[in-house]
């Protein structure tokens, strides 16, 4: 037995060596063809399973907001699963309720802005409506009914102290579309939420205002001025307001009797419709009235428009930011204002101000919470309210428009999924327009760079974390270096990156540390 084992030996071997050489060629071939790892976001149909979807940006929301974890990229839409027939959600049902406390609690705001909202009486779903979809920055305007009635349907339901939209309420200020969606803001008004609007830059003066119907875009009536604006939204917030700028549509509305939120009117439309912003002297003069009033009386204020108090992009460099911020700057914190709200960016941000570089945390300087656009899945808005200590604090959260559809009967499986394809939308939209450059590589490498970009993208705007580290190790990224290193894609990519190296979806307000002319005098020696 022995002697026909030693026999074998050599055979055995020699098999061995051969399964291993076979196993190493076959990995081999496999690493060459995939990559070392092929990332679960740079997975495309052919590669990854159907519809998965896997970002740069952890989306774990749970019930205290998204939550971080060390070095791991996990997304709850791995395992998303749509929804049957939801309950609730609808406007005109009953909302869930709280045992009533004993004593009023501090306020608490929704906020949300650049709906964009386009009704679907504006539109043929024909070419000229395809066109402008394809064309634009990744809205799916073909839901903007679905997705604006989602973030209505969650504002009923939560019963926040007031619904804040601050500005781009409409596609390109269509007359048409601010009539539908002032109706539906004057439901969820009569639900007992209230609702507070300022104009964006696209709501007033709007020269592209259109419809589109057939082959060609056609012109539609826009609003010509601000009073037509306040005929409009006159019930949301401007008849009930404390005070009201005359120079502007501002107007400061109190929550209670310790809180305003002073609603700014920074666009400019007075002789045409302008793009970038700017707080008008006049109304520069009265806020500081306001400011003052609320100071003598102990009264928290919190600022809100549309366009960014804080230069808060790389990438987006004209035009966001307030013309003459440092003056309004200088107001604010003259006032130590420790929270401004805006919009406008199509990024959701948040920044503090700080004079000098190596100023530390701790020290006193106003923050900026620039919004995410609704408009732009994953439909995001914010959640901000007040502690018994008067100490702000502000999460991203996420409508549930798919929830709503189910509710309401919808057929349409996008609708139905939307958590999950309402982002493939967007990463389409920005695939289909990257095709056009036609980098000189294969069809699968250009969409390996596709889809890493189209990623990144989409956390961008929702202001997820991006780890540079896991982006330059993907093979999409080691393609763009070769195929296209000087391209402007690269150079945004760069700008994305460095944007979003910390999460911009919740903060809370700090103690902040006394400057020495605040701190209190010693006591004198007895």
């Amino acid at each position: 037995m022995r002697h026909i084992f030693s026999r074998l030996k050599p055979a055995l071997t020699y098999i061995l060596i051969i399964i291993l050489l076979l196993a190493g060629i076959f990995l081999a071939v496999r690493f060459l063809r995939f990559g070392f790892e092929l990332r679960p976001w740079e997975e495309t149909e052919e590669t990854g399973g159907e519809g998965q979807e896997e970002t740069f940006g952890e989306r774990q929301e749970e019930s205290g907001g998204p939550e971080e974890t060390d070095g791991e990229w996990m997304t709850d839409e791995e395992t998303e699963s749509c929804p049957g027939p939801a309950e609730g959600g609808e406007i005109g049902e009953e909302p869930e309720t709280a045992p009533e406390a004993e004593e009023e609690s501090p306020p608490d705001l929704m906020l949300a802005s650049d709906l964009h909202y386009l009704n679907p009486s504006l539109h043929d779903d024909g070419p000229a409506f395809w066109k402008m979809v394809e064309e634009d920055d990744g809205k799916p305007s073909q839901y903007s009914e679905e997705m604006t009635d989602a973030l209505l349907a969650e504002a009923a339901r939560k019963r926040p102290d007031a619904l804040i939209l601050s500005g781009d309420l409409t596609h390109n200020g269509e007359r048409q579309n601010h009539l539908e969606l002032a109706e539906k803001l004057r439901k969820l008004q009569e639900e007992g939420v209230t609702v507070l609007v300022i104009p964006g830059n696209h709501d007033i003066q709007n020269p592209i205002a259109s419809a589109y119907f057939g082959e060609e875009r056609q012109s539609a009536a826009n609003l010509k001025s601000g009073e037509e604006f306040y005929e409009i939204y006159r019930e949301f917030g401007y008849d009930d307001a404390v005070s009201r700028d005359e120079a502007s549509l501002s107007y400061v509305y109190a929550l209670d009797d310790d809180h305003w939120v002073m609603m700014l009117d920074s666009c400019q439309y007075k002789d045409r419709n302008h793009v970038g912003g700017r707080i008008g002297e006049e109304t520069l003069s009265w806020m500081e009235d306001q400011l003052k009033l609320a100071a003598e009386q102990g009264i928290s204020v919190l600022p809100v428009a549309h366009h960014n108090l804080l230069s808060e992009s790389r990438m987006y460099k004209t035009e966001c930011t307030l013309e003459n911020n440092q003056e309004v700057i200088s107001l604010l914190e003259q006032y130590r204002i420790p929270l401004y709200v805006s919009g406008h960016l199509h990024a959701q941000r948040i920044k503090k101000h700080k004079e000098e570089p190596g100023m530390e945390d701790g020290e006193y300087g106003i923050t900026e919470i620039v919004l995410g656009p609704y408009s732009i899945p994953p439909c995001e808005y914010g959640y901000l309210s007040w502690d018994e200590e008067d100490r702000l604090s502000f999460q991203v959260e996420e409508a549930d428009v798919a929830a709503v559809a189910a509710a309401a009967g919808s057929q349409d499986e996008t609708l139905l999924c939307f958590g999950r394809e309402g982002t493939e939308l967007v990463r389409s939209n920005v695939r289909r327009k990257l095709e056009q450059a036609h980098f000189p590589v294969s069809e699968e490498m250009a969409e390996l760079m596709e889809t890493l970009y189209a990623n990144l993208y989409v956390d961008y705007c929702a202001g997820f974390p991006i780890d540079r580290r896991a982006v330059t190790s993907t093979r999409g990224y080691g393609l763009w270096m070769r195929a296209a290193p000087d391209s402007r894609y690269v150079r945004e990519m760069e700008e994305m990156m460095l944007d979003t190296e910390v999460s911009h979806r919740q903060w809370s307000q700090q103690q902040e540390k006394l400057s020495e002319e605040e701190e209190p005098a010693a006591e004198p020696a007895e």
